[in-house]
């Protein structure tokens, strides 16, 4: 009685409080608020090289190697914070507006794609539940703006009905963003011109197709190869000379003399190791992938295991359990979602996992809406009880 005469004002007032959209706002809020003050803005670690080549960039207009091109996006926005003499906060507050701004747009974009709000809000509620997701906004380095760019460019991309002019522009504008915020960002682009080649392109001829997606593949691996041959920290057979299943930690003490081409990054490099030490690459590849989707580190404390594993085996088992439906009704949002994530574990594979699971976190949203029919089928088992 107490609690409805304080919420009666406020209703009075056209706020209700126990609207979704006031209740994700509420929860955003909460959450990041307590990462901001357990931890601060946190400039340690990964941090510190962006804020060098920031001073450097700011100084000589150049970038210490090729491959920090690649991560200009937050490189940029340090710099803005250095030459405005404002301190880092901009920084933050500029990676919390997109996180929240990614947060809302996939609460909308699960209502049009399942359309229910009840599994809406479930939905975005595991996102926002999402901590190792949510404290990067905290961080001065690349993943939160990616993660944010990410899902807002994907939720676009589900919005898209009708083909014009101006929503590819746009597309292809954040997609170019996303490749200039984390090198990762280039795994984007196969998905998203999947999706708009099943969307748009259903009634061109078979000659037609097979043209666009070999013009398509060419561009892609031409991008990649670019990508990976860019320098600077980039070593892709170090991972494989000394075992390495978390990237920066050896699980060797020296190198194993692999059969290598002389250009190992470059994806001509790649396909030779495979090749030429198969062995090795399958037991690697089998290492990599238990640490991606296994989540566990074993440096992690007993309750930050648990927390790891509670939460996305969940998730995972309700990716299993809705596979009929994405196939049934939403194919073509399911092979961009999934081929997000083949592709992802794909480069573990290839390289190594994150210590903190990042690589994994920048599909989690997608593992997330995979799952939601989950929910459909819990609402309806409750629906039938009733009536």
């Amino acid at each position: 009685m107490v609690l409805q005469k304080k919420i009666a004002p406020l209703r009075s007032r056209g706020i209700d409080l126990f609207r979704p959209e006031i209740l994700l706002l509420i929860l955003w809020t909460v959450v990041n608020t307590f990462f901001l003050i357990r931890r601060g803005i946190f400039m340690e670690g990964e941090s510190i090289k962006y804020i060098q080549e920031a001073r450097l960039f700011l100084n000589t207009g150049r970038l210490s190697t090729p491959n920090f091109w690649l991560y200009f996006v937050q490189i940029a926005l340090l710099a803005l914070c250095i030459r405005l003499k404002i301190g880092f906060a901009l920084a933050v507050i500029v990676q919390l507006l997109f996180n929240l701004t990614a947060t809302f747009y996939f609460y909308k974009t699960i209502i049009h794609i399942l359309k229910d709000k009840r599994i809406a809000l479930a939905g975005t509620l595991l996102l926002l539940l999402n901590f190792p997701y949510q404290e990067f906004n905290t961080f001065l380095q690349t993943e939160s703006l990616f993660y944010s760019f990410t899902l807002i460019a994907s939720c676009y991309l589900f919005h898209i009905d009708k083909p014009s002019l101006k929503q590819l522009l746009t597309m292809i504008l954040l997609l170019i963003v996303i490749c200039f915020t984390r090198p990762t960002g280039v795994l984007f682009l196969p998905p998203a011109f999947l999706y708009l080649f099943l969307i748009f392109f259903r009634k061109m001829s078979l000659a037609k197709k097979t043209a666009l997606l070999a013009a398509i593949g060419i561009g892609f691996f031409f991008i990649l190869d670019k990508a990976m041959g860019s320098g600077g920290e980039l070593d892709f057979m170090l991972p494989f000379r000394d075992e390495r299943i978390i990237c920066g930690v050896p699980t060797l003490p020296g190198f194993l003399p692999i059969k290598t081409t002389g250009n190992g990054n470059s994806i001509y490099g790649l396909l030779y190791y495979i090749v030429h030490n198969p062995v090795q690459f399958i037991r690697m590849a089998g290492l990599r992938s238990l640490a991606f989707f296994g989540l566990y580190r074993s440096y992690f404390g007993l309750g930050h295991n648990l927390y790891l594993i509670v939460f996305f085996w969940s998730l995972h088992a309700m990716v299993l359990s809705a596979l009929i439906y994405w196939v049934k009704e939403q194919p073509v949002i399911f092979c961009y979602g999934l081929s997000i994530i083949l592709l992802t574990w794909l480069t573990v594979i290839l390289t190594c996992d994150d210590w903190h699971n990042r690589f994994y976190l920048s599909i989690s949203p997608f593992v997330i809406l995979l799952g939601l029919p989950f929910f459909s089928k819990i609402l309806k088992k409750n629906s039938d009880a009733h009536t």
